[in-house]
């Protein structure tokens, strides 16, 4: 009986610690991309989610054909002193799905900075 609580104790350890490293990816993502898209002011937003999926492609997971990356100007334009908003969707699936009553979660990261 200890033997069961001890490694469904282990099991949960492990999905919860790659869950937050999944959010840690898709964060960093979305960090990265926000940093391009202000760099390179102007609204290049089909560079900015080639610059967030390489980041995810370094990643040991294989996120990179499974994300969704939004790049919105919710001021209207990527002129300065604009914002720029970068989200980034991932559908999770734990490996512990039995115990879920659904069996993916919805994840997403969002990066926002002014640009200068």
């Amino acid at each position: 009986m200890m033997m069961v609580v001890i490694f469904t104790l282990l099991f949960w350890v492990i999905e919860v610690g790659y869950f937050t490293y999944t959010y840690s990816v898709l964060a960093n993502a979305a960090d990265e991309g926000v940093r391009y898209s202000i760099v390179h002011s102007g609204g290049d937003s089909a560079g900015t989610q080639t610059v967030v999926k390489n980041y995810v492609n370094t990643s040991p997971q294989n996120l990179s054909n499974s994300i969704s990356v939004s790049v919105t100007f919710p001021d209207g334009s990527a002129v300065p002193p604009n914002h720029v908003d970068v989200t980034v969707t991932y559908t999770y699936a734990p490996f512990l799905s039995t115990f879920f009553t659904t069996t993916t979660m919805k994840t997403y990261a969002e990066g926002r900075m002014v640009v200068q």
